[in-house]
């Protein structure tokens, strides 16, 4: 089975974003290249993404990128920026894809969020990918603070002419940028009502799309696609089903050590209360991630079948081309495209 695989070179970053995953403010950890390497030569792998910090503060960066190309596989780079404008336009043209984080479509506030210039570097970086040719997004997390920003974030993206992927966030460090229902919704709902193309590894938003008529071209099922022939890696060398797991057992040189056998995977219980759900097969219980943190044995927090609760108007988009994007097939996440 072939895996594609997230990579966290490096844990270093020079922001320290309040909603961040994976813990600002720490001493920077570095990934061994070598072990890096050898854990991929002993698996199928079909693509790379570089994310978790600023991959260009790893100091072997450069020479990463270069052994990816030398073995043939595709890598596409998750940045806020700096990471892009580390490159030479030679380098930047070999990558996949590039996603640029940006928090709100107003320069004022995305730069308050992260540090003055951050919203700048984003559109040169995306000018730069459009000028050798390399698909470039927008990936926006979605949070309390910025759903009701969700037109304009489409209308930015659409002026750029890039797509837009948008991740939920989680509440791995606190809940206090966790989307209340409704603003999840009417977000979810202003974005697919202003896409030409999407598509939804959303479980919730899946099932959500299928009882507006949506079919397995816009949407994936089968629950979290987490772990299911992809994994990520943090810097310390950690393997994890989803970038949002809070640990695992399983290490790069445990695997290699002939330690471990199995990969973790983020298959969670399917709540007692979802066995009677139409969707069953699309949602299975929602997203893993974010269940972690709002109750294993619970329906997902957004899930609109619960009582009293009012079912979503989802706008049916038509379906993008997902191979486009390698963050397409292994993550919960939405991505649209505007004409």
């Amino acid at each position: 089975m072939s895996i594609s695989l997230g990579v966290g070179l490096t844990s270093d970053c020079p922001f320290s974003c309040r909603h961040c995953y994976s813990g600002a403010g720490r001493d920077p950890v570095h990934m061994d290249p070598e072990t890096l390497f050898a854990f991929i030569d002993a698996l199928d792998v079909d693509s790379v993404n570089l994310g978790t910090g600023e991959s260009c503060l790893h100091p072997g960066f450069h020479s990463v990128l270069q052994r990816f190309h030398g073995l043939g596989i595709p890598v596409a780079i998750t940045t806020a920026g700096p990471s892009v404008a580390a490159l030479s336009d030679a380098e930047l043209a070999a990558i996949h894809d590039i996603d640029f984080s940006l928090d709100f479509p107003e320069r004022e506030r995305h730069d308050d969020w992260r540090a003055p210039g951050a919203f700048d570097m984003v559109v040169e970086g995306i000018e730069r990918c459009r000028s050798v040719g390399v698909t470039a997004s927008v990936a926006m997390c979605l949070m309390e603070q910025n759903a009701a920003g969700m037109a304009g974030m489409c209308r930015l993206c659409q002026d750029l002419g890039v797509s837009l992927r948008v991740n939920v966030y989680k509440p791995l460090h606190t809940s206090e940028y966790q989307p209340g229902y409704e603003s999840f919704w009417d977000a979810v709902e202003t974005l697919f009502s202003l896409s030409s193309r999407a598509i939804s590894s959303e479980p919730v938003v899946s099932a959500a799309l299928a009882a507006a008529g949506a079919d397995g071209s816009v949407i994936r099922t089968g629950g979290s696609p987490c772990g299911k022939g992809s994994l990520r890696l943090r810097p310390g060398g950690t393997v994890l089903p989803c970038v949002y797991w809070d640990d695992s057992p399983v290490t790069m040189e445990g695997f290699l050590a002939g330690r471990t056998v199995e990969f973790p995977s983020c298959d969670l219980p399917v709540p007692d209360e979802c066995g009677e759900c139409p969707y069953l097969e699309i949602c299975a219980g929602g997203c893993s991630g974010r269940r972690l943190y709002t109750g294993t044995r619970r329906a997902d927090i957004y899930c609109f079948l619960q009582e009293g609760r009012r079912t979503p108007g989802l706008t049916v988009p038509e379906p993008l081309a997902g191979d486009s994007y390698i963050h397409a097939s292994y993550l919960c996440t939405m991505i649209a495209e505007f004409d």
